[in-house]
């Protein structure tokens, strides 16, 4: 009998642990995305694990995507619950007084010394039609280690990998980065200090909410996995000092 049924169907695909809520109201939502999740499903990944179909069966609610970030970047992410509160949200973030707050482990100090520890990037990028696009990214030193710092990182627009890209311009490649870093050096970082994805994390958002007119400033503390990279780059130094 068991042959006339067939085989059984397959099993449902696993379904992915709730992502932490950083901040919710009656139009938006942000959350805390990790690295590896697609911020929604297209048409090269279409059944992909995505942040947004994660959250929607969260929360049991519509969403509408505010901005993206990278799927091998982590942190905050907004939805709208609305496309017209997600459309208003799109237009503060273009304001120049939106700060989009990321922190990365770069190469240091790199090719260039004379930028110094705060510097402006605003080469060009070029688009998917190779069209130059103004871009400006700013950044400034957080901790120094051995060969590499922890810095902090605002972009003043939007283009597609604009501080991984901006970073390897300026010789302080974004460690962990397979796209635009060096292989020797993520190989390194793996093996030495753990670091076993893009260090690149969006830490912090600042925005005026469009509907109450409040400062909306969102704080994403870096996730365990990179947490963990930079303490043991700081039991390293301690242990040089020690021995000096």
């Amino acid at each position: 009998m068991d042959e006339l049924l067939g085989p059984p169907p397959p099993p449902p695909p696993p379904q992915h642990p709730p992502l932490p809520v950083l901040f919710m109201d009656e139009w938006f939502v942000v959350v805390s995305k990790p690295s590896g999740l697609l911020v929604h499903r297209d048409e090269r990944h279409p059944d992909a694990p995505a942040v947004l179909q994660i959250v929607r069966d969260q929360l049991g609610k519509f969403l509408y995507p505010v901005h993206r970030l990278d799927r091998a970047t982590s942190g905050i992410l907004i939805y709208g619950f609305t496309s017209k509160a997600a459309a208003a949200m799109q237009a503060e973030m273009t304001d120049g007084a939106a700060h989009k707050g990321y922190q990365a482990l770069v190469r240091w100090p790199g090719s260039f010394p004379e930028l110094g520890d705060h510097w402006l990037c605003e080469r060009p990028l070029h688009d998917e039609k190779d069209i130059a696009r103004a871009a400006k990214s700013e950044f400034a030193l957080a901790a120094k280690f051995r060969r590499c710092a922890l810095i902090d990182c605002r972009i003043f627009t939007g283009r597609y990998h604009q501080i991984r890209r901006h970073l390897n311009h300026c010789a302080r490649h974004v460690l962990g980065d397979t796209t635009h870093g060096k292989g020797r050096l993520n190989e390194l970082y793996r093996q030495r200090y753990g670091l076993e994805r893009l260090f690149l994390h969006a830490s912090r958002l600042t925005v005026q909410h469009p509907h109450t007119g409040a400062l909306l400033d969102v704080h994403d503390p870096l996730p365990t996995e990179l947490a963990r990279v930079i303490s043991n780059l700081r039991d390293e130094l301690a242990a040089m000092s020690a021995v000096t």
